[in-house]
């Protein structure tokens, strides 16, 4: 195994102070290289610079000199040689199979020094000269360790290391801007209308062809807080600190996410069941604006499921007004969906399903104990990434 090691020194300028012994600061860092390539390899999307070189060794000193950036290189063939802004552990999922190619890792990191003798002076190592940082981000020199040299605080609106991305507004968004299936949890994202951030569940995954974005969750135990709380009001609770039981975005945010959105849908204790399509249901948007209902009309439904009574392609009653929140009400054989009236709880008014609560059943998951949740959800089509189909059927799910 061959060891390519040197000596790179560069000094750090302090303008600001006065002593003679603070005009510049010493660092020493030790660059190595050791030859554990990885043949037809390469980390795809990464490359910054390239060059036409004579052997490796010339592509390593090029990474070497760039010392703010590179992480490491590869070689395409005998003489091209790609400099890289990320190694294969930052980016993992971007390394891939290329015939012809060398990945090489590099690995810098600092000598110790004993005569620093601006040690409490701040840190400049000329990496924010030029600003790499994009889209108004600023940048800070950093000097702790070899392979950080700056650091891109970005301007609201952008993330990325180099704030080279738009902050995502949409759970569509923020699978589009993936290279690869994103996992279902919770994400920050960013409203461009009041300019600022906050988090919601995306569900990327439970229905092929479909991203979920959660509009509300709340417990039964929390039922007051939503009961008489329509989607027809602005009753925005912990969009910034996200919780399972307490949980529902303000009304503009709905508004701008149902504006891109295809589908509603119901679901009960989605963040420990998962989706199960016993007590569940969903319709597409341009049958019902859930948040402008205000009556009592039967509405279609794609598919709908209470205690284990379902239809498909039929028309459901939906409930809501300025004092109660959208429900439906199993007990009423008004529209086409009737069977959930067989054992529905028919005293008090009836029973409500998917909201409002004045009158509960425990046979429905929703409202099986105090810790059972509501879900309601908008949904829209998703581009599809290579190892997914578009399918959507509650029997199979």
């Amino acid at each position: 195994m061959r060891l390519i090691q040197f000596l790179f020194v560069y000094i750090l300028h302090n303008s600001k102070t006065t002593q003679a012994n603070c005009q510049a600061r010493c660092e020493e860092t030790n660059g190595r290289a050791i030859d554990t390539r990885l043949t037809n390899r390469a980390l795809v999307g990464h490359s910054f610079k390239n060059f036409t070189v004579n052997n490796p060794y010339d592509c390593h000193l090029l990474c070497f000199t760039e010392k703010c950036r590179c992480q490491a290189y590869q070689m395409k063939g005998k003489h091209s040689c790609e400099l890289l802004d990320e190694d294969r552990f930052a980016a993992p999922d971007d390394l891939k199979e290329e015939k012809g190619y060398e990945y090489y890792q590099m690995d810098r990191e600092y000598e110790k020094t004993t005569h620093n003798a601006c040690a409490n002076q701040p840190c400049r190592n000329k990496c924010c000269e030029e600003n790499p940082c994009s889209n108004g981000g600023t940048c800070t020199d950093l000097c702790h360790h070899a392979e950080q040299k700056f650091n891109c605080t970005c301007a609201i609106g952008y993330v990325g290391r180099l704030c080279e991305k738009k902050s995502p507004t949409s759970c569509k968004q923020l699978q589009l801007q993936a290279k690869k299936p994103k996992n279902s949890t919770i994400y920050t994202l960013y409203d461009p209308a009041s300019k600022s951030f906050y988090q919601t569940f995306c569900d990327l995954t439970s229905e092929n062809g479909f991203v979920w974005t959660l509009l509300e969750s709340f417990s039964l135990a929390n039922n007051n807080h939503f009961q008489a709380a329509p989607f027809l009001k602005d009753n925005p609770v912990n969009q910034n600190s996200f919780k399972w039981n307490k949980f529902r975005l303000s009304r503009p945010i709905m508004n701008s996410t149902l504006s891109h959105s295809t589908h509603f849908r119901a679901t009960c204790n989605f963040s420990t069941d998962g989706l199960v399509t016993t007590d569940y249901l969903r319709a597409k948007t341009t049958d019902l604006n859930i948040l402008q209902l205000d009556g009592w009309p039967c509405v279609k439904m794609e598919y709908i499921n209470i205690r284990g009574y379902d239809c498909y392609d039929c028309t459901a009653q939906m409930i809501q007004d300025i004092n109660w929140h959208i429900h439906t009400d199993s007990s009423v054989i008004s529209c086409q969906f009737k069977s959930a009236s067989n054992s529905s709880v028919k005293s008090r008014g009836g029973e409500d399903n998917f909201g409002s609560y004045y009158s509960i059943n425990p046979l429905h998951r929703c409202t099986s104990g105090e810790n059972a949740t509501t879900q309601w959800w908008f949904g829209e089509h998703k581009i599809l990434m290579l190892n997914e189909t578009d399918s959507f059927h509650p029997a199979e799910i």
